[in-house]
């Protein structure tokens, strides 16, 4: 079953210089069914709206995401202690690899991943950082002005105490939002929270982020702090296309939504 919401609840579409990645269910519904997760953030769980709806006592409503930063694929776990494994182990956070294997429930799928065609190629485009340092990401307490460095690369905003951002307010999701680099800078994405993710007074399901935005989840306010550096954007040989943020570029003909609706419900017995 197939759900349909707007292209702008949705987190971008990869520019063709990301990894690509293809998700292949091995174990549980919709076994050998091949899904193209061709968007920055594709979210599991059990709660419409997700990429991949999956129904089942043992899924969080909220589960997993994998973050496509356009230069690594990340597997985060949405603090279901433990129930998120990657090749039989828990996982909390890690990079993926071609022909991993990763289970949410009943469900087991191996992850494809295919290096971009320009990789090593000659005119590729390529992003050039002029500035050594790291990128830091922080949040800043606008009323006490305590300033707490972000420490993951997909950092979890949200209720519960094993988020790396936990804030205590009833109107905020056990599991709320993310923010991570994508394509070198930093990004927000709301993962189908109850009350909504607003910037600088404005709700959205994904925003690109700069210094000193005002973020608010629920009625809990902070203000985002960054040291991002210039990022030189530049294609070498016969000028090709250069990978930069477009957060909502149109969609492929035929892809109005792309999102996945399992059930496990005969799985239960």
């Amino acid at each position: 079953m197939t759900s349909i919401i707007s292209v702008s609840d949705q987190a971008p579409i990869l520019p063709d210089g990301a990894p690509r990645l293809t998700a292949t269910i091995c174990a549980g519904a919709g076994e050998g069914q091949e899904m193209v997760l061709r968007r920055a953030v594709s979210l599991f769980g059990g709660k419409s709206g997700c990429k991949l709806v999956l129904r089942h006592p043992t899924v969080d409503r909220r589960h997993c995401v994998i973050v496509n930063n356009g230069h690594q694929i990340i597997l985060r776990d949405l603090d279901t202690r433990g129930r998120t494994l990657l090749n039989g182990l828990k996982v909390e956070q890690e990079s993926l690899n071609d022909a991993d294997r990763f289970s949410v429930g009943p469900w087991e799928f191996r992850v494809d991943i295919q290096d971009s065609e320009f990789a090593g190629a000659g005119d590729s485009p390529v992003i050039i950082d002029l500035e050594p340092d790291p990128t830091i990401l922080a949040i800043e307490d606008p009323n006490t002005s305590k300033i707490v460095k972000l420490p993951r690369e997909v950092s979890v905003f949200g209720r519960t105490a094993g988020c790396d951002f936990p804030i205590e307010d009833r109107e905020v999701s056990r599991v709320h939002a993310i923010v991570f680099n994508y394509l070198n800078k930093p990004a927000l994405y709301d993962l189908v929270s109850e009350n909504g993710t607003f910037v600088n007074g404005r709700r959205v399901a994904f925003a690109m982020l700069q210094n000193e935005d005002e973020i608010s989840f629920g009625t809990y306010t902070v203000k985002f702090r960054s040291n991002t550096p210039h990022v030189n954007v530049q294609a070498n040989g016969n000028g090709a296309a250069t990978l930069k943020p477009s957060p909502f570029g149109p969609p492929p003909d035929g892809t109005l939504s792309d999102l996945v609706d399992f059930s496990a419900d005969s799985m239960l017995g």
